[in-house]
Order: structure tokens, then sequence, then C-alpha cells
């Protein structure tokens, strides 16, 4: 077995999945809050307080208008993507996509310029048209370097939140989003809101995002040069699932 293939199957035994994180994480944080802050109520369980406090952060109104919020420009992002016209888009990409070079470039110039329309878009985006040029390749027996494409495939995370689509910019520019945050004196310190003219449309921020429209094309493609291509196996080998494995195991 190669490096690469014990590589990837330790990940699949050792990485969790995203909900699993999510549980650790909330685990550690509480544990970590309970061994380090102080009791302000000492008549009542430390811990049944943590409990309160999380419970009502999880209840939030406003976390859960975010939240929802979020999760709108995800799941909208990725109906968007499925469209026909972004299809048809993506399979005219494809077709230009002949080596490794051209395949990172393009990937990476359109994923920036969609996720500064809408981060889920680019996610979704990203991820299908890395798929279709892999698809493509190994139809049509075109040697590529699949994990640069891969890599490209996520370069649009570099642009989402400067883009139209970004939490920080999105939520600063409600009207008095910001000083729901604060409290006491320091309330009238800040503005009621901060435009997208100020953010999103700064001229700081264009020329950043412009300058990435550039110059992560650039890199991909003299990356693309060098990389050695490699032609896809007719069929690709089935990935063992953990339930599969560990049936084995347990046999």
């Amino acid at each position: 077995m190669k490096f690469t293939e014990k590589y990837t199957k330790a990940f699949q035994y050792l990485l969790p999945s995203p909900l699993s994180i999510a549980f650790l994480l909330t685990f550690l944080t509480f544990i970590i809050a309970y061994i380090v802050t102080d009791n302000v109520n000492s008549e009542e369980n430390y811990f049944i307080t943590l409990l309160g406090y999380w419970e009502k952060g999880l209840w939030n109104s406003n976390l859960l208008v975010f939240a929802l919020q979020m999760m709108l420009i995800l799941v909208l992002g990725h109906i968007l993507a499925l469209t026909p016209f972004v299809s048809k888009s993506i399979s005219a990409l494809v077709n230009l996509a002949t080596t490794t070079s051209k395949a990172a470039t393009i990937v990476t110039f359109f994923t920036i310029l969609v996720s500064l329309f809408n981060w889920g878009l680019g996610l979704i985006f990203g991820a299908i048209i890395c798929r279709s040029i892999g698809e493509n390749a190994r139809i049509k027996n075109i040697p590529m370097n699949y994990p640069l494409i891969g890599a490209a495939g996520y370069s649009g995370f570099m642009v989402w939140h400067g883009g139209i689509s970004g939490s920080a910019t999105t939520k600063v520019a409600e009207a008095g989003h910001l000083r729901t945050l604060l409290s006491g004196n320091s309330v009238t310190t800040v503005p009621n809101s901060i435009n997208f003219s100020e953010t999103v449309f700064s001229s700081m921020n264009i020329t950043a995002s412009i300058m990435l429209l550039i110059l992560l094309p650039t890199l991909m493609y003299i990356l693309g040069k060098q990389k050695k291509a490699y032609t896809f196996p007719e069929q690709l080998p089935a990935i063992e699932t953990k339930k599969e494995n560990s049936s084995l195991i347990g046999a």
C-alpha cells in the first residue's frame, strides 16, 4: 500500500464528522469554563449555572436569526449551483480544461469570482467544477494533477468574506446591530451601521479582491506547469466506509 493510501485511510478512521467536532468543541469549552471561571452565585451549583448559560446562548433569538441567514446563503447557493445555467457554464469551462495548468487556472479564477457574489454558491461551485474536470479527464484519458485542482477549488475561501454575502459585513450593515452587542456608555461610541460602501465596496477591499483574482490563478498556472500529471484509472477504487471497516474488524 502506498503512503498516500495509508494517509487517506488514517484520516477516514481518525477524522471526526463535522457534527462530532461541534460536540467535542462544546464539551471542551464547557470544561474550560468550569475550571477557569468563577461562580458569581455561590448559592447555586456552578455546573447547573453553566448549563443555563449554554442553554440561553443556544436559543438566543439574535443568534438563531444569524444561523438561519447563514443556512439560507449556503442552501440557496447550492440550489443555484445546480441550475441549468450554471451547469451549462461549468460544462463549457470543463471543455477548456485540457491540461493541469489550464484546469487549475480556470477553477481558481471562477471560484473566486463566484465566491465574491455568494460564498455558498462558490463553495458548491468549486466542488462541482473540480469533480466535473476529473470525470472529463478520466473519460478522455487526459493526464491531470487532480490534487492541485482540488486545492484550487478551495481558493474562493480567500475572498468570500470580502464579498457581498460576507457574514460580518452583512450584519454590521443592519441598522442597530452593532449597538445590540454592547451595553452602557460604549453604545454611543459605535455607529448605528456600517454600509457596504465602507466595507465590501471600499477601495482597499476592491483592490485586494482584484489582486487575488490576478495573482492566485497565475500562481496555480505556474504550479500546474511544474506538477506531474497522471492519467486516471478506468475504474476508481471504492472507498471503504467506517461501517464496512468496523464490520471486517469485528469478523
